[in-house]
């Protein structure tokens, strides 16, 4: 039986580095009060310190008692300058535009990939899943950066390392198409490879139900866009609980959120808990 660890680790990390995160708010969109009360629990149950950064001030009165904001003509690359600059201990996206977040922090970085990397609570259990941005995970190499950076994720959070590696067919579907073929031997040579790099790893083939049922801690997609449709299905249509998705390519705290989050609670606290990063 594999053994609850989400619960006491993210929450008593986060507890522990009560960190300063910063969250994006877009006010124009119908989700901002669900980003400014996300924040005021966050606060009030001590997981962080959030900061609010918008381009005006929505908070109605008990909300701006508690969670400040800070107001910028372009929240998107503001947090990345606090971010950069240590003002805060880790950003997450909130409800604010992906592309100029990710090209403000690829540029700020210098860093083409951030291989984000996101986390899932899956029968009371941790599952981290990658690649899961569309642009990620293009090449072989790629995914042995992933499962290497996984690997770092799951020592800041205190858990066991075992890479599921997802493919297109089952195991003994080679021969049914030139397509099935080229996949399943990708993961053959893309498991071995990651097995020599000193990690626990199997090839489940297609069966991501049986990846999780044994107990991986890290699924790992053929790329990104199987990842990233892997992701929609679990969290956007399944109802499943996802703490955001780490940039694990950055030297700093980033957590990138969905707009359709019913809540970025999660989010910040992922974010708190792995501030620790910054401190090591």
């Amino acid at each position: 039986m594999v053994e609850n660890k989400i619960r006491p680790n993210i929450y008593s990390l986060a507890l522990a580095n009560r960190a300063k995160v910063a969250i994006g708010l877009n006010p124009e969109i119908s989700s901002s009060e669900r980003v400014m009360n996300s924040a005021l629990f966050a606060k009030r149950e001590g997981y962080a310190d959030p900061i609010l950064v918008s381009v005006r001030d929505p908070r109605p009165p008990e909300i701006a008692e508690e969670v400040p904001i800070l107001i910028a003509e372009c929240p998107e690359r503001f947090m990345v300058n606090m971010l950069k600059e240590g003002v805060v201990d880790a950003v997450v996206r909130g409800n604010l535009s992906a592309n100029i977040m990710l090209s403000g922090l690829r540029s700020a970085f210098n860093c083409n990939n951030l291989y984000r990397i996101t986390l899932m609570e899956i029968q009371g259990r941790p599952v981290m899943l990658a690649p899961v941005g569309i642009d990620e995970g293009d090449t072989f190499e790629d995914l042995l950066t992933f499962a290497a950076k996984g690997k770092e994720v799951a020592e800041l959070l205190g858990m066991n390392y075992r890479v599921g590696i997802i493919s297109g067919g089952r195991l003994e579907d080679v021969g049914r198409s030139p397509k099935v073929d080229k996949l399943l031997s990708f993961s053959i040579s893309l498991t071995q490879k990651i097995r020599e790099m000193g990690f626990e790893a199997e090839n489940f083939g297609i069966e991501i139900e049986r990846a999780i049922k044994s107990g991986v801690s890290i699924l790992l997609a053929p790329d990104g866009i199987v990842g990233n449709i892997i992701f929609r299905s679990l969290v956007l249509v399944a109802n499943i609980d996802s703490f955001g998705a780490y940039a694990s390519g950055l030297p700093k705290v980033y957590v990138d959120t969905s707009r359709a989050k019913g809540s970025y609670f999660l989010p910040i606290v992922f974010a708190s808990a792995l501030s620790r990063k910054s401190k090591i």
